[in-house]
């Protein structure tokens, strides 16, 4: 018998959009904190705003 509250609910992943202000236009990388940093991969300076 399968009812709703024996089915797994499939995990989209991925890591949340309020993140997306630390990702590093030039390499991609993934900064530590929010900007305005410096991407620990490449150097690129991350300016606030």
């Amino acid at each position: 018998m399968d009812d709703d509250r024996t089915r797994s609910v499939p995990d989209d992943g991925g890591d949340p959009a309020c993140w997306l202000r630390r990702v590093c236009p030039a390499c991609g990388g993934l900064a530590d904190e929010d900007p305005p940093t410096v991407c620990p991969r490449c150097g690129e300076q991350l300016p606030a705003g």
